[in-house]
């Protein structure tokens, strides 16, 4: 086998097949499929089983009771068998490429560790997609990690042996496990991200919430002022983090983070995920933002459904 592919799922829903037959469909076929269940509440172990059942590459783990992401990672790296390990996401859609550009590019270039690519955010149809570019050699990932996450998580392939010797994922850094991982790995190690698109991403709203990205800049905070002062406590690290999100203007960054969330989702023709991210974040923001994003949006969705109705 040349590599491992390792998929953690919870609550998979009707996107978890698709994402099992992107690798399965892959042009470079000696791989372990290792997919960890972690003790999902909806029938993703059974689309787990019965692809198992069908392709002998899949090795599959259940768990009995819910682990968190940060220990499903963890435990995919212990049981890897092979040193090159490909993330991969539940929700996602893996170009047939994928592995064997990623196999060749780290056999090419052994002084990287983390591997990243290019990606499409996920439209509509195809047609739709977007294409992300992102910082390809390792100073200018440095640079832009200083500012914000420049790798996708579901797009890396890592070498296992520096990443458990890191320490792997921290659990503590909830919903940015991956910044962190990134940032620490960079003190020793070289990133990259390829300059070709090998994944589609899925741009979820599921229980998006402003509350909720609220609290991951926290988390990502945290990670920055680890990754600046590797000697503090943790203690030390969250009181620091606090301090700069404080001055960071809860409400400005709330309604820019709206702004931005809509304004792609209409780029990729999810209108109705559009229109339903604006209900609910109108409803999560203060007044005065509140009625800027349902005037500056609002006015969009009027203009496009009456385009529609005279083109019907």
């Amino acid at each position: 086998m040349k590599c491992t592919v390792l998929l953690p799922v919870y609550s998979g829903g009707g996107y978890l097949a698709a994402a099992i037959e992107s690798i399965l469909k892959q042009d470079e076929p000696d791989f372990e499929f290792l997919i960890i269940d972690d003790c999902s509440p909806d029938g993703s172990a059974e689309v787990i089983r019965r692809y198992a059942a069908a392709d002998q590459r899949i090795r599959a783990i259940f768990h009995e009771r819910n682990s968190g992401l940060a220990a499903t990672l963890n435990e995919g790296f212990s049981e890897a068998r092979c040193e090159l390990v490909a993330r991969m996401d539940q929700d996602d859609e893996a170009l047939p490429n994928r592995l064997s550009t990623q196999l060749r590019f780290m056999n090419a270039r052994p002084d990287v560790v983390v591997a990243g690519a290019f990606v499409y955010h996920m439209g509509r149809t195809p047609a739709h997609d977007r294409l992300v570019k992102l910082p390809v050699e390792h100073p200018e990932i440095v640079a832009a990690l200083s500012k914000e996450n420049c790798i996708y998580h579901p797009s890396v392939m890592l070498r296992k042996s520096p990443i458990v010797a890191l320490g792997g994922y921290r659990p503590e850094f909830k919903n940015s496990e991956d910044y962190d991982l990134w940032l620490r790995t960079a003190n020793q190690y070289r990133l990259a991200n390829i300059p070709v698109p090998l994944l589609r991403y899925r741009f979820s709203t599921d229980g998006m919430t402003l509350g909720r990205k609220w609290q991951q800049i926290l988390f990502t905070r945290m990670a920055l002022v680890s990754y600046r002062h590797p000697e503090w406590s943790r203690e030390e690290v969250q009181r620091e983090a606090a301090v700069e999100v404080e001055k960071m203007g809860k409400d400005e960054f709330l309604e820019t983070v709206a702004r931005g969330t809509i304004t792609e989702l209409l780029r990729l023709d999810l209108r109705s995920d559009a229109l339903r991210v604006l209900w609910i974040f109108s409803r999560q923001l203060g007044n005065a933002p509140a009625i800027r994003l349902v005037t500056s949006f609002g006015f969009e969705f009027l203009s496009s459904s009456l385009s529609r109705a005279r083109t019907h």
